[in-house]
């Protein structure tokens, strides 16, 4: 009679580990789960103006575009009468974005510092960035009208309708304001602003110093006159007067409106981004590339360990480290779907160098170890004695 097939005590234990990574890691790097999360944008209940908490965007319908002929000159002016409210905030404020160009304009919150930064698309190079910034702008609690006007001389900046600064070498062109609008987020990864938008207006001119003046007596009521419709070449502008809704409606015809959706989504967001694209030699980067490795490697010393028992060392570590690399793929594509995750391949390729590492390391003397150690298999004794 022939003998049954002798099955390895660590077959069973090691079976269920490999479960529990890959639950484990499916939960670490899929949490929270939510491919339609609620918008955080709300109406504020006593002012014209929305505020945004939670994870919030708003978008304009199209591009900003001239409504008509405009006077010579590559000049504009952005005014946004706005309150933030949190005092360690980092965040986009505003971006105006395109397919070619996503990020042209941004108007970035980090701490109380207001920056504008300026990208121009690079060919065969990444995009060439320049940053003005203007500090104690944004104080928390505090609502404030900054005024950005741009011309030939320039580009000034105006708190509360007076001069705060200047960078007579940064300048703002008219065209790179014509696209599409994002508020509250940024369009290409998560990262959402917390605060207050009371009003927002593009210019196809440079606004002087007493005009800048006249439009913050005119935005907070201390003017006592209406706002004229047509004064300064408005592009757009938005008062935010419908207190309820999901439009904001340009005032300036046939401009696009904005739009407050039912979920938060980022807009631009890149299925598996691109390794130099990723690429940030910050500390930031660094920690997360040591993660992305770690986190994959007892994946690793499991899976090659249990297929070490029905195969040879040089086979469990390629089929380890493929079946590492595959679930890793298959967590950056389904990220693209969860609007608080990133998908790249950076994530892949580290993820998959983990996997390897730790099936390097899976050594059955090794394994066997810590399968004991965790009382998963009988001690050496035991089985010795059996």
């Amino acid at each position: 009679m022939p003998l049954a097939p002798v099955v390895p005590p660590e077959r069973k234990p090691l079976f269920f580990l490999c479960v529990i990574a890959v639950l484990a890691l499916l939960w670490a790097t899929m949490w929270p789960f939510n491919p339609f999360p609620r918008n955080g944008v709300a109406w504020l209940p006593d002012a014209n103006g929305i505020r945004f908490y939670g994870s919030g965007i708003v978008l304009s319908d199209g591009p900003l575009q001239s409504p008509a002929a405009t006077e010579a000159g590559d000049t504009c002016t952005i005014e946004i009468y706005l309150r933030s409210v949190r005092p360690n905030e980092a965040a986009d404020v505003v971006t105006f974005s395109s397919g070619v160009d996503p990020d042209a304009i941004i108007l970035h919150q980090w701490h109380e510092l207001l920056t504008i930064n300026r990208q121009t698309p690079v060919r065969w190079h990444s995009p060439s960035s320049v940053v003005f910034g203007v500090d104690h702008v944004l104080r928390q609690g505090r609502l404030v009208l900054v005024t950005i006007s741009s011309g030939s001389d320039g580009t000034n900046v105006y708190i509360d309708g007076k001069f705060a600064s200047e960078a007579p070498d940064f300048r703002i062109r008219r065209n790179e304001l014509h696209r599409q609008m994002f508020i509250g987020s940024s369009p290409l990864t998560f990262e959402v602003w917390r605060g207050e938008i009371h009003g927002l207006a593009i210019y196809d001119q440079q606004l002087s110093a007493a005009e800048v003046a006249a439009h913050y007596a005119e935005w907070t009521g201390s003017s006592g006159t209406p706002r004229s419709e047509d004064r300064d070449h408005p592009v757009a502008r938005f008062d935010f007067h419908e207190r309820g809704g999901n439009l904001i409606h340009n005032e300036v015809p046939p401009g696009p409106a904005l739009m407050i959706p039912a979920h938060y989504f980022i807009p631009r967001k890149a299925m598996l981004d691109s390794v130099s694209a990723e690429f940030e030699w910050t500390s930031a980067w660094r920690r997360d590339v040591i993660e992305n490795i770690v986190g994959f490697m007892p994946l690793g010393f499991v899976l090659c360990g249990f297929f070490a028992l029905s195969r040879s060392r040089g086979q469990a570590l390629l089929i380890s480290t493929l079946c590492g690399g595959f679930l890793s793929f298959c967590i950056e594509f389904l990220q693209y779907y969860i609007p608080r995750r990133d998908s790249g391949w950076t994530d892949v390729i580290t993820n998959t160098i983990g996997t390897l590492l730790g099936a390097l390391i899976a050594r059955p003397e090794l394994v066997r170890g810590a399968l004991r150690l965790v009382y998963l298999i009988p001690s050496k004794r035991d089985s010795e004695a059996n």
